[in-house]
């Protein structure tokens, strides 16, 4: 009893003692926290204070520099070379008076000191002992600028500072020295804009410790000494910053201050705050803490209590039933080692009730639960736990209660750290009866097992790739292989089991081959490449194979992987897409890239041989109908005919390719060095191509001939590629414009022609922009000599060749698509002309009449856009004359004579023009909405001295009054001309008879 009673007394002073040190530690933490709170707001605090100084010293700078600008103003006095008198600087100081206040003198003194100027008229001309100090420091300074401290100006009757900065003449030198006197009441206004905070101060003193302004008011006033230890301090060592925290001299109140210098300027800013305020704010925050610490000493000091009122009670009790003391302590042993046992643990173990309230919690590791286990006490497992989560625990313990047997759960949460995976044992825990009083849990961090599980996974799915893997031990005997390994060699893992990969070997490689594969293995640690190898049926097969060295963390080899693709299909594919690359699909000859390879090559051999060689452009002639009547596919079986025959007309020496559509080109090598004899060569060549292809073709029971064109260019000295392809070109273009079945050779002249062609193409496109081109009109008469009407006739006017003919312009628009927006400008044009002849009565009956090129009516728009002229300019439709052409109506198309008939509908008339020139056929008259018909001038030019000229004149004057048609004849040149035609029923004339085509200036005015 003794024992016991002296270990009661020393429980109960080593729990006063624990409350003792831990009251302690608790006093120490909230000391910790207040001075880490008061050190925080001191730094706080600092900082505003230094971006508020920052803005002052802006303020403050930016004020002195702009009064310091006002003395540029006397510079402009000087530009003349003369000081400015008294007067003068009295009415600049009026101007800054409106513009900037508080500057209430102005000095001008020269470079000995000398005043030469100045606006107060109180002053006398001396320096007084402050404008000489301030003179002596503009001199000893590096700046332009200075200024003085604050000193008492007996003139003003109040403190002043002066400012000083050098002047310059005219020619950018120094000249004279100006001064300002500053009022620096500027300051005190400048303070009281600022917006301070709870218990924040600011000043503005100079080096000599004076106050120019503070805020809030004090009893110290402008110029008043400030003395204190820290502006002492901060003066006498020049510092630009300085914090330090003192009493102030002005109210007595403990502040933190910070003070600036305001940039070369001898003035500091001091912006000061209340340490009062500071302590205020951090007392408020600080009550919560200590009233949480009062509270937890008293919750303490509760539970100290009960413990030793709890071991009072024991004692007594062991005083009076010692036995059951005993089996206390041995309980308590048996826990105690329970509970060292459950903490060696490194699984998380709870004791749940039978409804599902956390009894018991430890964790080893406390980062993994979601609360402390102090909070999971009494806590429900549904309210800790997400929906999903606690789902499985509540089914895990349904089926425990039920079965009575253990129950694992795995689960997933998400700790603040990274998700973790956990699994749950869930043991019934059987009370004295026999049934379940609590569950046991306990609960395992798998995280690192699923991680495991996933690699392996990875790894395994890995290996079953679309590449063959195998996997052999040091000794090179094969340990593993996958599907895709089975499904290139045909083997299965078992048959290969043990074996070497040389079993897989197809006899191509020789043994030094392998020696160097190991060898590049081991020193390397792995090689890749392509290697022949043979399949499980015996085939051999293209492979590409990678084998890799494994070492483990010493270095030591363990195993060999090897990866292997089969390559026979990208082998079939290389030769497919080489194919495709460089030869026609449809005739198997070499493609426009291949024969421009080869030609290159060829060029480089001519050159270095000087022998000549040949290229021959082969085109087929009215190809397009071959197609038309027998399709496409017909027209590519009678392509692949012609490839065939053309082939068999070469040499083997020779290439032939196709460029595409029914172009094809030979390439003849080594002709020799004599110029005329390739040619000759060439020429047979050529020759003996077109014969091959002059046998007829039966296709689909039909027979066709084919013809074509061929130009030749020979080459043996240096020349590109693109110039021979374009010398062959511009031969085939001289041979088909011969006709069908023609050979030409490349010929300078024809070339520099077409390149004259092309720039008068290049010219053209400008040609409407630039306005270049213009309008002529000549006149159309009746019988009677009387104008009827005018033609209007598209001129040229090119600014270096000068007037371009039509008959060489207009084919160039139509073949560059250009004729569809010049025809519309000479419409557009004729339509302003129809409009201002209205205005005339004695012009108002006369028509215009304006060609129109057939591409013109292939174009859909075509309609519309006359109608949209018509109805934009006003012009009478019925006065407008379009002249077409009979090669408009050859392919006797329906859509055309549709056309005409919806010009026609808007009162636009028609003129057929150069009639029985062209396709003269007498159905189209019939049915198409004609109004004239135009016998063209070459028929007229003969018909006094030509028999048939006079009869198809004659003929087509009766057929147009047969037909109710109005005739014109042009190109009545002659008075005996005119006479026979008006003889023959022609009443209508146009020629140089009557006029030639003539400007609108110079001709439409002498119609009336």
């Amino acid at each position: 009893m003794p024992n016991s009673a002296g270990s009661v007394s020393r429980r109960r002073w080593k729990a006063v003692l624990l409350y003792g040190l831990s009251l302690l530690l608790l006093l120490l933490g909230i000391a910790s926290v207040i001075r880490a709170q008061y050190q925080a707001e001191f730094r706080v605090a600092e900082q505003r204070l230094e971006s508020k100084a920052a803005l002052v010293v802006d303020l403050v700078e930016s004020t002195f520099s702009t009064r310091g600008q006002s003395l540029f103003g006397l510079s402009d006095m000087l530009a003349s070379g003369e000081l400015p008198e008294q007067t003068a600087l009295s009415e600049r100081l009026g101007d800054h008076d409106r513009t900037l206040p508080y500057i209430d003198d102005l000095i001008i003194a020269d470079l000995s000191g000398r005043i030469v100027a100045r606006s107060d008229p109180r002053v006398g001309q001396p320096l007084t002992i402050r404008e000489s100090q301030l003179y002596q420091r503009l001199l000893k300074t590096q700046h332009d600028f200075v200024v003085t401290p604050l000193f008492w100006s007996e003139s003003a009757a109040d403190y002043r500072m002066l400012i000083a900065r050098w002047l310059k003449g005219p020619t950018g030198q120094v000249v004279a020295v100006g001064m300002a006197r500053i009022d620096p009441h500027m300051l005190i206004k400048l303070v009281e804009q600022l917006e301070l905070g709870a218990g924040e101060s600011v000043a503005i003193i100079d080096e000599r410790a004076q106050l120019l302004a503070r805020r809030p008011a004090s009893s110290f006033h402008l110029g008043d000494v400030i003395e204190a230890t820290g502006t002492i301090e901060f003066l006498r060592d020049g510092a630009l910053e300085h914090q330090f925290t003192v009493n102030s001299p002005v109210d007595d109140q403990r502040r933190l201050y910070v003070t600036r210098r305001v940039g070369g300027l001898p003035l500091w800013v001091v912006l000061g705050q209340s340490t009062s305020e500071l302590l205020t704010g951090l007392v408020e925050r600080l009550w919560p803490l200590l009233l949480t610490s009062l509270l937890l000493s008293l919750l303490g000091w509760l539970l100290l209590r009960h413990l030793l009122a709890q071991w009072r009670i024991e004692q007594v009790l062991r005083r009076e039933v010692v036995e059951r003391q005993k089996a206390e302590q041995d309980a308590q042993r048996e826990e105690a080692q329970l509970q060292a046992l459950i903490n060696s643990m490194q699984d998380m173990v709870f004791v749940l009730t039978v409804d599902g309230r956390f009894s018991y919690a430890h964790a080893g590791d406390e980062s993994l639960l979601l609360v402390p286990p102090e909070e999971m006490i009494g806590s429900h497992y549904r309210d800790l736990l997400p929906e999903p989560v606690s789902q499985y625990i509540g089914e895990a313990v349904e089926r425990l209660a039920a079965s009575g047997e253990p129950q694992r759960v795995d689960y997933r949460l998400e700790l603040e750290s990274a998700p973790a995976w956990f699994s749950a044992l869930l043991t019934p825990v059987l009370d004295a009866s026999g049934r379940m009083g609590s569950i046991l849990a306990v609960v395992r961090d798998i995280t690192e097992d699923r991680a495991q599980q996933v690699q392996l996974s990875i790894a395994a799915t890995a290996f079953e790739t679309h590449l063959g893997m195998m996997i052999t031990d040091e000794s090179r005997a094969i340990l593993k292989v996958n599907r895709t390994f089975t499904q290139i060699t045909g083997y299965t893992e078992a048959e290969v089991f043990g074996q070497n990969p040389r079993m897989l070997s197809a006899g191509r490689h020789d043994a030094a081959f392998y020696q160097r594969l190991w060898q590049q293995v081991d020193t390397r640690g792995s090689w890749q490449g392509e290697i022949w190898n043979r399949r499980k049926n015996g085939e051999i097969y293209p492979q590409w194979l990678t084998i890799s060295a494994v070492r483990d963390d010493r270095g030591i080899l363990t195993h060999y992987v090897g990866t292997l693709s089969d390559l026979t299909e990208s082998k079939a594919a290389e030769r497919e897409i080489h194919q495709l690359a460089f030869y026609d699909p449809l005739t198997g000859l070499a493609n426009r890239r291949l024969m421009l390879d080869r030609l290159e090559q060829a060029l480089i051999s001519s050159e270095q041989s000087g022998e000549y060689g040949a290229l021959l452009l082969l085109d087929l002639d009215n190809f397009k109908q071959v197609n038309d009547s027998l399709g496409h596919h017909g027209g590519d079986d009678i392509l692949l005919a012609a490839a065939r025959r053309i082939s068999s007309a070469l040499d083997d020496s020779d290439m032939l390719a196709r460029l595409g559509g029914d172009e094809f080109v030979a390439l003849i090598r080594e002709q020799g060095s004599d110029e005329r004899g390739a040619g000759v060569v060439a020429q047979r060549k050529a020759q003996k191509l077109l014969s091959a292809l002059a046998t007829p073709l039966v296709q689909n029971q039909s027979s066709f001939s084919l013809s074509a064109c061929i130009g030749i260019a020979l080459f043996r000295d240096q020349v590109s590629t693109d110039a021979l392809q374009s010398q062959a070109e511009m031969a085939l273009y001289q041979a088909k414009s011969l006709g069908s079945n023609q050979v030409c050779f490349f010929d300078p002249e024809l070339q520099a022609r077409l390149i004259e062609r092309t720039q008068l193409e290049n010219d053209l496109s400008l040609a409407l922009e630039k306005r270049q081109l213009f309008l002529v009109y000549q006149r159309q008469v009746d019988e009677h000599g009387d104008v009827v009407g005018a033609e209007a006739l598209l001129r040229w006017r090119h600014p270096e060749r000068g007037l371009v003919s039509p008959v060489e312009f207009i084919p160039l628009a139509e073949g560059r698509e250009l004729i569809h927006e010049i025809g519309l400008w000479v419409i557009e044009s004729v339509c302003g002309l129809l409009v201002s002849w209205a205005q005339q009565p004695a012009l108002t009956e006369l028509t215009l009449s304006v060609n129109v090129s057939p591409r013109q009516f292939q174009e859909p728009s075509f309609v519309e856009q006359v109608r949209e002229i018509l109805a934009r300019t006003g012009a009478p439709a019925s006065q407008l004359k379009l002249e077409v052409t009979e090669s408009l109506f050859v392919d006797d198309r329906d859509d055309i004579r549709r056309m005409m008939e919806e010009l026609k509908s808007l009162g636009v008339t028609f003129s057929l023009d150069d009639f029985g020139t062209g396709y003269s056929s007498l159905s189209y008259l019939k049915r198409l909405p004609l109004d004239q018909i135009k016998v063209d001038q070459s028929f007229v030019r003969d018909l006094l001295d030509n028999s048939t000229s006079s009869a198809i004149v004659a003929s087509t004057i009766a057929l147009a009054q047969t037909l109710e048609l109005e005739v014109i004849a042009e190109g009545v040149e002659t008075e005996e001309q005119r006479a026979w035609l008006l003889q023959h029923g022609c009443l209508r004339f146009q020629g140089y008879l009557f006029g030639a085509p003539v400007p609108l200036d110079d001709g439409i005015p002498a119609l009336r």
